[in-house]
C-alpha cells in the first residue's frame, strides 16, 4: 500500500475515491541494474510508475551491435502502455541506467479505472500521444536530420524535462547511451560534444553536460 500520495505522480489530482484506490492498489519497488521487474511477463500483470531513476526501453541489431533508444523513462514516466490498451507481450529490450523507484499496479486494475473514471482515461490517453508524438519526432530526426543537429535537440529537450520534472536526463549517461538516444555511435558524440565544449555551448563536469549559452543553441538549430 502506497502511504504518501506525493508518489502518485501524474495522477496526484484525482478524485479522491481513486486517489484512494491508487493507494490500496499501488506498491512501491526499488529497481537496479542487477534487478528489475520491467520484463515482457511482468508488464502482463504490472503497471509501473516511475518515481526514480532511469530505465532504458530500446532495440538492438545483434548482428552490427547497434542500439537505438526508443524511450528513456524517468520520473512520471509510466509503463508499458502499449500492453496496457493491448493485452499483448510487448517485445523490446530493457535496462535500468540509473537505480531508483517505481509504483507498481496490477494492470488490470488500471484498465477498471480507465472504464470507470473518464478523467483518469484522459490521462492515459495523453501520456499516450505524448509517447506517440516522441516516436514520432524520433523518426524524423533519423531520417531527415544530420547527427550535430538531433544533439542539439536532445540538448534543448534535456533543459525542458529539467524545467518539468527536475530531472536531467543526460546525468550520468555515458556517450554511448548519449548516442543511442539520436541513433549515432560514441566516436561521432565525442567529436560534436568537443565542439560544442569549444564554441563555449556547453561545459562537461564529470559524467554531467551542463548547457552554457542557451541562445546560442538556439541559434545554431535555427541555422540548419
Amino acid at each position: 500500500m502506497i502511504t504518501n500520495t506525493q508518489f502518485l505522480g501524474p495522477f496526484e489530482g484525482a478524485n479522491s475515491y481513486l486517489k484512494k484506490e491508487f493507494e490500496e492498489n499501488g506498491t512501491i519497488i526499488k529497481f537496479d541494474k542487477d534487478n528489475h521487474p520491467f520484463d515482457v511477463d511482468s508488464t502482463l500483470k504490472w503497471f509501473f510508475i516511475i518515481i526514480s531513476g532511469k530505465v532504458k526501453i530500446y532495440e538492438i541489431n545483434f548482428e552490427t551491435n547497434r542500439e537505438q533508444t526508443l524511450y528513456l523513462l524517468v520520473k512520471g514516466d509510466m509503463y508499458d502502455v502499449v500492453t496496457l490498451l493491448d493485452n499483448r507481450p510487448h517485445e523490446v529490450m530493457v535496462d535500468v541506467l540509473e537505480k531508483g523507484e517505481a509504483i507498481r499496479f496490477p494492470i488490470n486494475k488500471v484498465r477498471e479505472w480507465m472504464r470507470k473514471f473518464p478523467a483518469f482515461e484522459q490521462l492515459i490517453y495523453k501520456y499516450i500521444a505524448t509517447q506517440i508524438r516522441n516516436v514520432e519526432h524520433l523518426a524524423i530526426d533519423l531520417s531527415l536530420y544530420d547527427t550535430k543537429e538531433r544533439l542539439l535537440k536532445l540538448l534543448l529537450r534535456n533543459v525542458e524535462t529539467l524545467e518539468k520534472k527536475g530531472v536531467n536526463i543526460l546525468e550520468k549517461l555515458s556517450h554511448s547511451e548519449i548516442a543511442n538516444l539520436i541513433g549515432t555511435v560514441r566516436h561521432i558524440i565525442d567529436r560534436h560534444l568537443k565542439e560544442l565544449k569549444d564554441e563555449k555551448i556547453i561545459e562537461k563536469e564529470k559524467r554531467k553536460i551542463v548547457l552554457k549559452d542557451a541562445k546560442k543553441l538556439l541559434e545554431m538549430l535555427k541555422s540548419y
